[in-house]
């Protein structure tokens, strides 16, 4: 019920301010991709690089 009421007082504010839904929907849309990138490249990649460096110093 709280995040309802969020969500309704959020939409009021920005009709309020003058922030159009397509700005909404975009910033939503830009948002899932970045996290799409962070969660599916980014770490999977960060992580590689932590064992590569591991095994470097293991060798070395």
């Amino acid at each position: 019920m709280l995040s309802l009421l969020l969500v309704i007082f959020l939409l009021w504010l920005f009709f309020k301010l003058g922030i159009g839904l397509i700005k909404i929907f975009g910033f939503l849309i830009m948002a899932g991709l970045i996290f799409i990138f962070c969660a599916y490249l980014l770490i999977p990649f960060l992580a590689i690089i932590g064992i590569g460096s591991l095994i470097w110093a293991l060798v070395r």
